[in-house]
C-alpha cells in the first residue's frame, strides 16, 4: 500500500518508516503539513497518517484539504497528536474512514488504526448506519 506520513518528530519517523517498508508498503514521508500537501497531489496515496501539530498547515487543514479533492474524498487517513486529542477525537467519530490516535501510541495501535481503516470489502455500502462497509447483493 502506497502511504504518506507527516511528523515533525524525526525520531518517530525513524521508528515508523522501517516498520511499514517491512510490511511491504511504500512509504513517503512529508516533515511539514505544506510538503504533506504537495506530496498528495503528486502521490496517489491509498493512506494519509498526520501528526496535528506541524508547522505549514496542520493535520486537520491537511485532512479537510484532501476531503475536498475527489481523489481523496474517502480515502483512509490516519491523524494523532499528543495535545489535539478532543479535536481529533471528534473529527474521527464523524468520519468512519478516519482514526485519531494519541501520542504516545504503540505499534500495535498504530496497526489496529490501518485495519480499521483500509479494511474494504468485496462489495460495500461505504454509507452504511455503522460506517462499516456492509455486504450488499
Amino acid at each position: 500500500m502506497k502511504i504518506i506520513i507527516a511528523d515533525d518528530d524525526q525520531n518517530l519517523l525513524a521508528m515508523l518508516v522501517p516498520h511499514l517498508e517491512h510490511q511491504g508498503h511504500a512509504v513517503t514521508v512529508a516533515a511539514c503539513g505544506t510538503d504533506l500537501f504537495k506530496k498528495i497531489k503528486e502521490v496517489r496515496a491509498e493512506l494519509i497518517i498526520s501528526d496535528i501539530n506541524m508547522p505549514g498547515f496542520d493535520g486537520v487543514e491537511i485532512y479537510c484539504k484532501a476531503r475536498a479533492m475527489p481523489e481523496y474524498a474517502a480515502a483512509p487517513f490516519i491523524l494523532w497528536s499528543g495535545l489535539e486529542t478532543a479535536k481529533g477525537a471528534a473529527l474521527a467519530k464523524a468520519d468512519p474512514k478516519l482514526r485519531f490516535l494519541k501520542k504516545p501510541f504503540g505499534l500495535a495501535a498504530l496497526q489496529k488504526a490501518i485495519d480499521e481503516v483500509t479494511d474494504l470489502p468485496f462489495f460495500g455500502d461505504y454509507d452504511s448506519p455503522s460506517g462499516k462497509p456492509g455486504l450488499k447483493l
